[in-house]
């Protein structure tokens, strides 16, 4: 991977140069630190990989949705800075304002913000991926909780990058999405990992010949609960309990409570 830089004339832009529609060229949000570019001055400069061919690049129509204005002018200048690699196609505020372009102009990569005004950026993709088969979508976010992870990974996103990834990360997570990768942050990528490495809950053991509520109710007995008490917590009335344990000492040969509770522990292993 490559970094990203200024070039012009060897020279960095001067603080106080202001670009489009007044936005400072040095800006620095809690999610991205870059520099916006003035466009007929400034350019962004990254490599490819280097095991990149010209076979393996072709010139990859990108869209953006994001609703914070300097970082949508961030990505945009990224994915023109790159003419051959990358096509702009569009960049919209909002979900909304994306729906029709994006069906219209169907890109080969649509890089989605999840925090959105009005639809959010998981439901747009669950909504318009069935209609865009050979579009890919990465999700850029701030938001690294397993939750929105794997929501958006259901939804039907390719890939899941932070907004903290530098701006050849971000290059190379497009490129990968249209070639049928599945780009993650090392963080994420990380989680994801570890929800699958985590040891699965054992099976309970259950009595053969007892009834599912049967082996509820000794469940329950034998986390020290009286008859009572089982039938308030599983909403039956007292005589119903007693009938069950009536069928519960009948089938393990036994004839009180806490025989039967021994007998469910030793079968269990609890």
């Amino acid at each position: 991977m490559g970094r990203c830089e200024y070039r012009a004339n060897h020279q960095r832009p001067p603080p106080s140069a202001t670009p489009l529609n007044g936005i400072p060229v040095s800006k620095v949000t809690n999610a991205v630190h870059f520099e916006v570019a003035q466009p007929l001055r400034w350019r962004y400069s990254y490599n490819m990989a280097e095991s990149d061919t010209e076979e393996e690049i072709r010139n990859l129509s990108v869209g953006i949705i994001e609703d914070d204005p300097t970082l949508r002018l961030f990505v945009s200048r990224l994915i023109e800075s790159k003419p051959g690699y990358f096509t702009l196609a569009g960049a919209w505020e909002s979900a909304e304002d994306a729906v029709k372009p994006a069906l219209d102009l169907k890109p080969d990569v649509i890089v989605v913000d999840l925090e959105l005004p009005g639809v959010s950026g998981i439901e747009w993709i669950k909504e318009i991926s069935p209609h865009l088969l050979n579009t890919a979508f990465v999700v850029l976010t701030i938001h690294d909780d397993s939750k929105k992870v794997f929501s958006a990974l259901r939804a039907g996103a390719s890939g899941y990058l932070l907004k903290s990834s530098s701006p050849a990360e971000i290059a190379e997570g497009i490129r990968q999405a249209a070639g049928g990768g599945a780009p993650l942050s090392q963080d994420i990528a990380r989680m994801v990992i570890q929800s699958f490495q985590e040891p699965a809950e054992p099976e309970k053991k259950e009595i053969p010949g007892l009834t599912p509520r049967e082996s509820q109710i000794l469940e329950l007995l034998a986390q020290g609960m009286v008859p009572k008490e089982v039938g308030y917590e599983l909403h039956i009335s007292y005589e119903t309990v007693r009938d069950y344990l009536k069928s519960v000492y009948r089938k393990l040969h036994v004839r009180s409570r806490t025989e039967a509770v021994i007998k469910y522990l030793q079968y269990t292993g609890e």
